[in-house]
């Protein structure tokens, strides 16, 4: 028996049952605990398009009830079922704003307040951003309907054919190449994949799922869960984003029955704003959750910039995602990228500065520095004029010919959030490094001289409003630096991530000059434990990359096209595949226990192979815990840990201070000896003192919570 709740919904009993695994669809607001009404396609106050899936739940004996919207009743859209007492539908035609839904049945009545928004946004990231240009027609949608970018849906049907690519599927005759695939649930369907294309929150969203055209209704194919992948890179793009209807046909997902989901704002290379990120995927899983029901769970996958998305996402917006598959992680995006601007200037004009010389101060391999400085450095300038991507020219911003302009700089995506400098009219920055001492590892270990500590540390400079060079050290606005940590920007390790099994995986780059180096893993870990004192949900998996990964290409897999930064590979494809079994293993068990949802209850279902591992140039497992110890075990023996310029000049592990609290100079802190003409110098460099490491960072406020509005 299937049950068809609106639109083109279709999902059986069994999986609407389980229902989502966080509590994200809502809580019901009754006059009697024995009548309730549940909101499932999203939270109560964040219902967008004008309509949403409700369950009503009556008492015992009671056959029929009533639903009203508004003053109308809308009793018709409700079916019976799943189980006794219980009715689902889609209401439609809810006005924008707020919204009252009565059900009545046996002499009693309950409520649940809505709240609508249009389906363009936004609903809680703050008003959208100006300029802004649509791509629909560069994504093969045709001219967009309005201002907004939005376009008609649309369906497109592909199969798998006999030589493993997706093809169109052809009118006339089901084609003779035609493969099937055994699903998770030990299905075997044609392998034919419908893809729904859209807009929402002015993204263009690309929605694959199992489907046989000669059976529509059926939807025999679906696993009845949900992948989400998103892309890597950082950027600040005054667009909509493109991308191409065949976005979402993912051999990895779709074979095993997975609906899978991309869309255009879930690639980091486009805005980089886990706010704006996450309210659009919360968006977008209403839409889905409105069309098939509600999935058993939901999953996300992605590498780079994709692995901040799931793990900002799910920090800020718990209850999206169930499960997180993050390869080549980063924390966040606030890894002080900066820095390496700022050093290969510096190297570049004191040639005496030999490769590992640069890397004692940078505590990267050869030509990592180098791979930040050109990939992301100019990212953070308002005068990078490439990087906006508009068509457009003339909405750029320049200092002097169109200092109102566009300005193609990160903390631009996030002026709802920073703030606007009333003095500049600009978003208020973050990027700060007074009282940072550079190489200050490599000093104490006698590794670069201490006159060369000091013309280093003297000669750095910073970074002006506009990302330019300048000689002094670089000073963020605290409004900024507040925010970034109140908004949950900066990863802070809590929020809903304590409750989500993590499995990082990836590739080991340290030594191929690539931004992606594996200690970030690990800082990802010491957040986790400094905010919730364990990390036994989070996996970390480390697999060789010595020849380039087929997987590379997926969707959400490194550094997609547009995005900024060096092309990457991703986990080999049998690290990916033995990533998501587990996952599916751990969230099924997950998801069949009804305990609420906790951190124990997380890793107490968590299975024998989601564990700590590495896979040796063999392609052989080792199971053995992640550290920071280069001296002990076969891990980092293998694949050995690197730092970064902040854990050289003294951060904590964590690496979360955008702004050091700073201490007077003290020659005794240091493990090398100063003449007295060093000691003067030293003190002439860092006036205002140096980085105090023992303290948090100026302004670094604690998370303030999730589903924030701004």
């Amino acid at each position: 028996m299937s049950f068809k709740f609106g639109k083109r919904a279709r999902v059986s009993a069994a999986i609407v049952a389980l229902g989502a695994l966080a509590g994200w669809a809502g809580t019901a607001q009754t006059a009697d605990s024995v009548l309730s009404i549940q909101l499932l396609s999203s939270r109560p106050d964040m219902v967008s398009g004008g309509d949403a899936l409700v369950e009503v739940r009556a008492p015992a004996g009671v056959t029929s009830v009533k639903l009203k919207a508004g003053g109308r009743d809308v009793s018709t859209v409700l079916q019976a079922g799943p189980g006794t007492g219980v009715w689902r539908g889609l209401v439609t035609g809810l006005n924008i704003g707020r919204n009252e839904l009565v059900a009545e049945a046996g002499g009693k009545s309950a409520k649940l307040a809505l709240t609508d928004y249009p389906v363009t946004g936004p609903i809680l990231s703050g008003p959208h951003m100006n300029p802004y240009e649509c791509r629909t027609k560069e994504s093969g949608l045709g001219e967009a309907l309005d201002t907004d970018c939005s376009v008609a849906t649309r369906y497109d049907y592909f199969y798998r054919s006999a030589d493993n690519t997706f093809k169109p599927w052809p009118t006339g005759a089901r084609p003779s190449d035609l493969k099937t695939t055994t699903t998770i649930d030990g299905k075997t369907v044609p392998y034919i994949v419908k893809v729904e294309s859209g807009t929402i929150n002015r993204t263009i969203y690309r929605l694959a799922i199992l489907d046989d055209p000669a059976t529509p209704a059926k939807q025999d194919g679906w696993n009845g869960r949900l992948g989400v992948s998103f892309g890597g890179g950082a950027g600040a793009k005054y667009n909509q984003g493109s991308n191409a209807v065949t976005a979402a046909n993912d051999d990895l997902f779709l074979s095993r029955g997975f609906a899978h989901l991309v869309a255009t704002e879930l690639v980091n290379g486009l805005h980089g704003n886990a706010v704006l990120q996450g309210e659009t995927l919360s968006m977008l899983k209403e839409h889905f959750i409105e069309e098939y029901g509600p999935p058993k769970w939901t999953v996300g996958s992605g590498g780079s910039g994709g692995a901040i998305q799931q793990l900002l996402i799910t920090e800020i917006f718990p209850g999206l995602l169930d499960g997180l598959q993050p390869s080549l992680s980063f924390p966040d995006s606030s890894m002080h990228t900066p820095d390496c601007g700022l050093l290969q200037k510096y190297f570049a004009a004191n040639p005496s500065w030999n490769a590992d010389k640069q890397a004692t101060v940078t505590g990267f391999t050869a030509g990592t520095c180098e791979a930040w400085k050109n990939s992301f450095v100019p990212v953070s300038m308002a005068n990078y004029k490439p990087g906006c991507e508009l068509n457009n020219q003339a909405l750029i911003y320049d200092a002097v010919t169109n200092p109102r302009g566009a300005r193609c700089a990160v903390q631009e995506m996030r002026v709802n959030i920073y703030g606007r400098n009333p003095q500049t009219g600009f978003a208020y920055k973050a990027v700060d490094n007074v009282g940072l001492q550079y190489g200050l590892k490599g000093l104490n270990e006698g590794k670069i001289s201490v006159d060369e500590f000091l013309d280093l540390n003297e000669k750095i400079g910073g970074y002006d409003l506009d990302g330019s060079f300048i000689p002094a050290r670089s000073v963020a606005d605290l409004p900024a630096i507040r925010a970034a940590y109140r908004s949950g920007l900066v990863n802070s390790g809590g929020g809903g991530l304590k409750n989500v099994p993590i499995i990082h995986s990836r590739t080991y780059n340290d030594g191929r000059g690539d931004i992606h180096d594996r200690h970030r893993d690990l800082t990802i870990r010491a957040r986790m434990d400094k905010a919730n004192g364990r990390h036994d949900n989070q996996v970390i998996w480390v697999a060789s990359a010595a020849s380039p990964a087929p997987g590379a290409g997926r969707a959400g897999a490194a550094a997609p096209a547009r995005a900024a930064g060096p092309v990457t590979v991703a986990p080999t494809p049998s690290v990916a595949a033995q990533s998501l079994t587990a996952m599916t293993v751990w969230l099924d068990a997950i998801a069949a226990d009804p305990a609420p949802l906790n951190t124990d209850k997380v890793v107490r279902h968590k299975p024998a192979e989601a564990t700590d591992a590495y896979w040796d140039l063999q392609g052989q497992r080792h199971n053995e815990t992640a550290s920071w110890d280069n001296s002990k075990g076969g891990f980092n023996a293998t694949y050995p840990v690197h730092l970064e310029p902040r854990l050289v000049a003294g951060a904590p592990l964590t690496n979360d201070i955008y702004k050091c609290q700073l201490k007077p100079v003290r020659i005794a802190d240091y493990k090398v000896s100063f003449t007295a003409e060093q000691q003067a110098r030293l003190k002439r460099v860092f006036p205002q003192g140096v980085c105090d490491f023992t303290k948090p960072g100026v302004g670094q406020v604690p998370f303030g919570g999730t589903w924030q509005r701004y």
